[in-house]
């Protein structure tokens, strides 16, 4: 068997013509829909980066916390490639998410072999001294402190073909493996992208596709916070979509490749293809409630991470809004040529599952997550039947269909959401049905059973 997991970061599943999306150039991700298994109710599970994916590589939660916190994978811990490896299976990891292996979090333990492309963010792998500090807006309406800032400054001044950008470049490391494993009768090859995560600037070319002739200030790594707080206007906003979108599209033309590659290798029906991404962004559409980025929790004055400093206090707290916490999940299977939709509720850790059972791997009673196998083969018709996430800092939700269940551990009363009734989750409604919160929350209450946690349950009130 050979399998591909493909990861992006900060994706928004409504930015996909496969989901809906009617303005954004994604001709290969939609491509892969056409012939691929689609999960129209898969969200998040821990926020963010790298807690989302220690849920992809643990398949389970953190010790001790209800869900998994920003830390390197402790000695003891297991990950999917050492559970691959004791079956003989070789595995191969390809990233540019560099915070997610430098600085001593090395969620490469246990591949076959790994490689980084580096400098995203501010990674310190490049100094020019001839490039200059410059903000193109107001310090504090950035999300790095100075130094970051120059530092991304640096290692972008010399960009002049796609491939001097990290998606385009870390795809072709991707397969340029490929062509040199191609014929191994099974590996594991897993491929991540921080594109579409800021900071926005792609190509101009990308960017030019959904706008010109924008001559103001350019927000490319922007201060998380309500729009309102931060003083963008409505046109600056729309560039900061384009921007947005240019990367999407970007991504999706690295992904082209990779699909030609596989075709070309003659390995197109031998491979089982998942994509997703750990989580979306907010854009100020209708359904974000006036907030840009990701942030669930704001300073006083409705501003996080502003010049990388601490937020205000007393802290604000929101929801994960569903551009943030309801993502894509497509997996082709070897051979499948037509489109499949599915309802069922899914999470990071159905992945980890899927994959080692599509390796006759045993999926360890450690492990929260059942293989989606059995769904696409139409052997069971329900994975879970509700999806509980949150973030290591206090904040848990639970999804249905239906409904969004918010709760802060003290720091904000709780708050339900009628997702039929009101999509854009303006109108809280937690004291009109006590029956479906209580429901609700013998969803979360089971989900920190699980973890020994029962006691918790308490202070999520």
């Amino acid at each position: 068997m050979k399998v591909i997991l493909v990861v992006t970061d900060s994706l928004r599943r409504d930015h996909l013509g496969a989901y809906g999306n009617p303005w954004i150039h994604t001709p290969n991700f939609d491509r892969l829909a056409a012939q691929a298994n689609v999960f129209d109710h898969a969200y998040i599970g821990s926020f963010p980066t790298v807690p989302t994916r220690r849920d992809l590589f643990l398949g389970r939660g953190d010790k001790g916390v209800p869900f998994n916190r920003w830390k390197m994978i402790d000695g003891d811990e297991v990950t999917l490639p050492e559970r691959l490896a004791q079956a003989g299976v070789p595995s191969m990891m390809v990233t540019d998410v560099q915070n997610t292996v430098t600085r001593g979090i090395n969620l490469y333990k246990g591949f076959t072999a790994w490689v980084c492309n580096r400098g995203q963010e501010a990674d310190p792998c490049c100094m020019d001294a001839g490039v200059p500090l410059e903000f193109p807006v107001d310090p504090e309406l950035i999300r790095y402190g100075a130094d970051w800032w120059h530092q991304i400054l640096q290692t972008r001044a010399h960009r002049r073909v796609e491939e001097d950008w990290f998606a385009p470049k870390t795809y072709s490391k991707a397969i340029e493996w490929l062509e040199r494993n191609y014929t191994r009768p099974d590996f594991f090859l897993y491929l991540d992208t921080f594109d579409p995560h800021e900071p926005w600037d792609p190509p101009v070319w990308y960017e030019e596709m959904y706008d010109t002739g924008f001559h103001g200030r350019r927000f490319e790594a922007p201060t998380y916070g309500l729009l309102k707080s931060l003083g963008i206007t409505a046109r600056e906003l729309k560039s900061i979509r384009a921007r947005y979108a240019g990367e999407v599209s970007m991504v999706d033309a690295s992904f082209g490749r990779l699909l030609a590659a596989l075709e070309r290798l003659g390995i197109k029906d031998e491979v089982l293809l998942i994509f997703t991404t750990d989580h979306g962004t907010c854009m100020g559409y209708p359904d974000d409630n006036g907030m840009l980025q990701k942030g669930h929790m704001l300073g006083a004055d409705g501003r996080m991470m502003a010049a990388g400093k601490p937020a205000v206090q007393p802290h604000q707290w929101f929801p994960h809004y569903r551009g943030v916490c309801h993502i894509p999940l497509m997996i082709k299977l070897p051979g499948q040529t037509g489109e499949r939709r599915f309802e069922a509720i899914t999470q990071p850790w159905n992945i980890t599952a899927t994959v080692l059972d599509a390796f006759g791997v045993d999926i360890a009673p450690e492990l929260w997550g059942q293989s989606l196998l059995p769904l696409l083969t139409g052997k069971t018709k329900s994975v879970q039947d509700a999806a509980v996430l949150g973030a290591a800092g206090g904040h848990a939700q639970v999804m249905t269909r239906e409904w969004m269940y918010c709760t802060w551990r003290g720091q904000r009363k709780p708050a339900l959401y009628d997702l039929e009734a009101d999509p854009n989750t303006r109108r809280n409604v937690v004291s009109k049905h006590a029956e479906v919160v209580s429901a609700l929350r013998e969803h979360l209450a089971a989900y920190l059973d699980r973890q020994g946690m029962g006691e918790m349950l308490a202070r999520y009130e």
